[in-house]
């Protein structure tokens, strides 16, 4: 979950609400942060958050099995994330596929199975 607030004009009381709802909505996480105007150090308590989230427990895990092939990967995270009925490949992205999959890259957990994007079907 990402929000924004503008750290230069909203208020206290503005960006606690904005916090507030955020952390409501199920964020792990919510910071002010002033990285625009002061580099790194604007942005400590961003990085801390990250580290504490990353550093505790965590209930991840894949949608489905990485020994798919990589076409029933790319239908499972459409119908279980997006909703979709199925997928279509054009002739491209199953050209793609097949050259991942040769190429041993069929097996590797990623946002899309192989790394492939979603723009490609």
């Amino acid at each position: 979950m990402s929000s924004c607030g503008n750290y230069r004009t909203d208020t206290d009381a503005e960006l606690s609400l904005i916090r507030d709802e955020c952390l409501g909505g199920g964020a792990d996480g919510a910071v002010v942060t002033n990285h625009w105007a002061q580099g790194g150090a604007g942005a400590r308590a961003l990085a801390e958050a990250v580290i504490a989230i990353c550093e505790g427990k965590s209930e991840f895990k894949l949608l489905y099995n990485l020994d798919l092939p990589i076409e029933e990967k790319i239908d499972i995270i459409a119908k279980e994330i997006y909703g979709a009925k199925g997928i279509q490949l054009s002739e491209t992205a199953q050209s793609q596929i097949d050259t991942y999959t040769r190429q041993g890259f069929g097996n590797l957990p990623s946002r899309w199975p192989a790394g492939i994007c979603s723009s490609m079907w």
